[in-house]
C-alpha cells in the first residue's frame, strides 16, 4: 500500500516534538551542570591524570611484612594527670576489678595496629600510600598529594595522615586518634596525640618505623618507639574475621575476656 505523502510530514513533526520535550524536561546535572552534559570522552588538557610513571621512582617495599617483637623501649613519661589515671587502673586491676585483657572485636588503632602479630602490606598509588593491616582487616590511609589535615578532623581508631617522601623514607604525620586506644598497652593518651613516623629500608628485607609521639595533655617530654618489620615476598594476607566464631565471654558490665586454651576458666 501506498503512503500518503501527508503522513511522513506528520510523523516528523510528532518526533520533533517528542525530542524537545524530553529536553527540556530533562532534570537538570544534579552536580552543578547546567543541564544533561555530553558523554565522557577521552581526558583533555584540562582534566588532570594520575601520574603513575613516578611510582617506579619510589623503593620496592613490596610483599608483606611481619612484626619483629623486640624489648619495648622505656616507657613514656606521663604528666601528673596521665600518671594517676594509670596508677589508678593499675590498682583496679590487681584487686580484680577489671581486666587487662579485653576482647570486644575493636582495632587497638594507632600505633598498636603496627604492632601485631599480623602481617602489613603497603601500597604505592598516586598521591596515596595505603597499608593494609591483616589483623582486624584495618586500612591506614597516607595522603602524599601535599593535602593539609581538614580543619573539621573526627576522630579515629588510626588518625588522619599525610606524608611526604624525603628520599627514600616516607616520613607521616597523624593526628586526629580517638582517646580510647592506648600508646602501648598500659599508656593512654589524650584528643591531643601527634604521631610523626619515619618509614624506610634498613636493608632489602628488613622495614624501618621510627616513630615519634607528642602529646601535651598525657605526655610530659615527647617519646619515640622504633619497630621494625621483615619482609616475605611469598605470602599473601588472610581474610580476618574478629566475630566470627567469637566465644569469649561477656559479663554483668558488658566487657569482655579471653578465654584462653589451656586455661579456660582464665580471665
Amino acid at each position: 500500500m501506498r503512503m500518503s505523502p501527508v503522513l511522513p510530514a506528520a510523523l516528523a513533526l510528532v518526533l520533533a516534538g517528542a525530542c524537545a520535550f524530553g529536553a527540556a524536561s530533562q532534570p537538570a546535572d544534579p552536580y552543578g551542570g547546567e543541564g544533561p552534559q555530553p558523554p565522557i570522552g577521552p581526558a583533555s588538557a584540562t582534566h588532570t591524570t594520575a601520574d603513575y610513571t613516578a611510582l617506579g621512582k619510589l623503593p620496592d617495599w613490596s610483599g608483606l611484612w611481619v612484626f619483629n617483637f623486640a624489648p619495648p623501649p622505656a616507657p613514656p613519661v606521663l604528666t601528673p594527670a596521665f600518671q594517676a589515671r594509670v596508677d589508678a587502673a593499675k590498682a583496679a586491676q590487681a584487686k580484680g576489678l577489671d581486666s587487662p585483657r579485653p576482647s570486644n572485636c575493636l582495632p587497638p588503632g594507632m600505633p598498636l595496629i603496627m604492632a601485631q602479630p599480623y602481617n602489613v602490606e603497603i601500597l604505592f598509588s598516586p598521591g596515596r600510600v595505603t597499608i593494609v593491616q591483616e589483623a582486624y582487616m584495618q586500612v591506614r590511609k597516607i595522603f602524599t598529594d601535599g593535602r593539609a589535615h581538614p580543619d573539621d578532623l573526627e576522630a579515629s581508631f588510626n588518625g588522619h595522615s599525610i606524608g611526604h617522601w624525603e628520599g627514600d623514607a616516607l616520613v607521616v604525620d597523624s593526628t586526629g586518634f580517638k582517646p580510647t586506644t592506648m600508646l602501648n598497652q598500659t599508656t593512654p593518651h589524650s584528643d591531643k596525640l601527634h604521631i610523626v613516623e619515619r618509614i624506610h629500608l634498613k636493608d632489602p628485607n628488613t622495614l624501618v618505623d621510627e616513630m615519634t609521639f607528642d602529646d601535651a595533655d598525657a605526655l610530659a617530654q615527647p617519646w619515640h618507639e622504633t619497630m621494625t618489620y621483615t619482609r616475605h615476598r611469598e605470602w599473601d594476607q588472610l581474610e580476618f574475621i574478629c566475630e566470627e566464631n567469637n566465644r569469649n565471654p561477656v559479663d554483668d558490665a558488658g566487657k569482655t575476656h579471653f578465654i584462653l586454651r589451656d586455661n579456660p576458666d582464665a580471665r
